[in-house]
């Protein structure tokens, strides 16, 4: 039940060992329960808005790092506001829920009713919604942090904002780099037979397809989803770009199916079929965001593309071990953290190492709420990424800061939000991996997610079409006929193609999308 729960909404327990879902109405009546939050910004509250104290509901998902959860809804909420006199009501939803609410909220946006929350948290690009959020709010805030902090990340300005109407349709305040894990024996050992030598981890697309081969062998395949979710959506479209191809051109028109792309699309589905074919096996066909960490973790696959939260979780578990005492290196627990390991970069194809954020947090207000809630939310978010430098939270009171809290699982988007010193400090004396006994530097390659991270729909802006192309998981199906065997990679191609231009035209006619074809 406990696992339901982490995958299937929000639950509230009723008695020990019972519980039940907990309602939109449970949550709505819950608000006036909401914890008092505050600000730090140069943004402040009227003195008319302290005698009226707001409540701001905020929706986002359930952190793959727990301990992020407890710190954002039991920390840094309530000291938030304790200085402004703002209720703030978190609710936390499973990631594969959030499109679903987004999009009713939407309509209810539309019709000019309540949404139900004042402020969600999307894990992709929302460019969809761009005429039901308040871009003049969400331009206040980035302006306000480029001022404070520094530059915004090209891979987030290329993920909220939209060069055809020149507007943020949401705010970034982290993305989540998405490197290999790999078991680090095996991956030895069958690298051995497979390339001759004993090499450090993947390097290249082709040492996935050659070693994997002898993972199979082994009874430890590669675990990379071909299904309709969003893991399977990210690392397919790092395969993409990698080979030199994608959806779209930087100016907006579609390009997977026009020379020389079109080559390019069909040898990476060729690719993918083979790499299923010879290393993976019939389950990742229905693969859903928590398999990665599942399947892994449970010592099935020996390859997994996914962010660090496998190595967390491994680490957790080994730090668990180690205060029930066991040996450190005998431990079943601890021998699987230290085991675990990330590439430096991600894969190499033919056209370069190219890989994309696992998740892209994106936070946007939707634009009929009350002005005081709108000030309150553009308040938080900018309190929320000045948190993430540990000085900063630790004088505000809302010890560790974000950084710290996610355990390094969220990277600042306005990178100088913590610095790169500060980031390095922390990953160099990782003090999660010294709890399980592993390796205290294990994790700082990361840092080098800025230099291989894009964005979806990378070379262009991940537009309002690259969103609904994104969501109806036009490519995931793409590969995943051809890896099945269902269609021949010409096929596939030309209906996908097919479907992503009638959304690019839907989406042109409505002037969010630029292009002509």
């Amino acid at each position: 039940m406990e696992d339901e729960r982490k995958q299937d909404g929000a639950w509230v327990q009723v008695a020990e060992g019972r519980w039940r879902r907990l309602t939109r109405r449970d949550f709505l009546r819950s608000a006036a329960a909401g914890a008092a939050v505050g600000s730090l910004g140069p943004l402040v509250l009227t003195e008319r808005t302290r005698a009226q104290p707001v409540t701001l509901r905020i929706l986002q998902w359930r952190h793959f790092v727990p301990p992020y959860d407890e710190w954002f809804n039991k920390v840094f909420a309530p000291k938030w506001g304790e200085k402004n006199g703002v209720r703030v009501v978190v609710e936390n939803v499973g990631v594969a829920e959030l499109p679903a609410i987004a999009a009713s909220e939407a309509a209810r946006v539309a019709a000019g009713a309540d949404p139900g929350h004042d402020m969600m948290q999307y894990l992709t690009p929302p460019a969809t919604l761009e005429r039901q959020v308040d871009t003049d709010a969400h331009r206040e805030v980035i302006e306000e942090l480029k001022r404070r902090v520094g530059p915004y990340i090209p891979l987030a300005e290329k993920s909220t904002y939209n060069p055809v109407t020149r507007r943020y349709f949401g705010v970034s305040d982290n993305f989540v780099p998405d490197p290999m894990h790999y078991r680090g024996w095996m991956w030895r050992q069958a690298s051995a037979k497979a390339l001759g030598s004993s090499t450090a981890g993947p390097v290249t697309w082709e040492d996935v397809l050659k070693v994997g081969r002898e993972l199979k062998r082994m009874g430890h395949p590669v675990g990379l989803g071909l299904s309709q979710e969003i893991d399977t959506a990210m690392w397919l479209r790092a395969l993409m770009y990698s080979w030199g191809t994608g959806e779209q051109d930087e100016a907006g028109n579609v390009v997977l199916d026009v020379p020389p792309f079109r080559q390019r699309t069909l040898d990476a589905l060729r690719f993918v079929r083979a790499l299923y074919n010879e290393t993976m096996f019939a389950g990742v066909f229905a693969w859903t965001a928590a398999s990665n960490n599942e399947e892994f973790l449970a010592g099935r696959i020996s390859v997994a593309m996914n962010a660090i939260s496998i190595t967390r979780t491994a680490q957790a578990l080994a730090a668990q071990a180690l205060k029930r005492g066991e040996d450190p290196n005998t431990s079943k627990a601890v021998l699987l953290a230290r085991d675990t390991l990330i590439t430096e970069r991600a894969p190499r194809g033919p056209a370069g190492a190219r890989g994309l954020e696992h998740v892209m947090g994106v936070y946007f207000i939707w634009r009929n709420r009350p002005r005081p809630v709108r000030e309150a939310a553009k308040k938080l978010l900018i309190d929320l990424v000045l948190s993430y430098d540990p000085d900063v939270a630790a004088r505000e009171g809302w010890p560790p800061g974000k950084f710290h809290a996610s355990q390094a699982y969220d990277y600042p988007t306005f990178q100088n939000a913590i610095s790169k010193q500060k980031r390095l400090a922390y990953l160099r004396d990782d003090p999660v991996a010294k709890a399980a006994g592993d390796r205290k530097d294990k994790l700082a390659t990361i840092e080098t997610a800025y230099e291989w991270a894009h964005n979806v729909g990378w070379p262009g802006p991940s537009s309002a079409a690259i969103d609904e192309v994104f969501n109806t998981w036009i490519l995931n199906v793409m590969f995943a006929r051809v890896a099945q065997g269902i269609d021949t990679p010409e096929q596939a191609l030309d209906a996908a193609a097919a479907q992503i231009r009638r959304v690019f035209q839907k989406w042109r006619e409505q002037g969010l999308v630029g292009g002509r074809r």
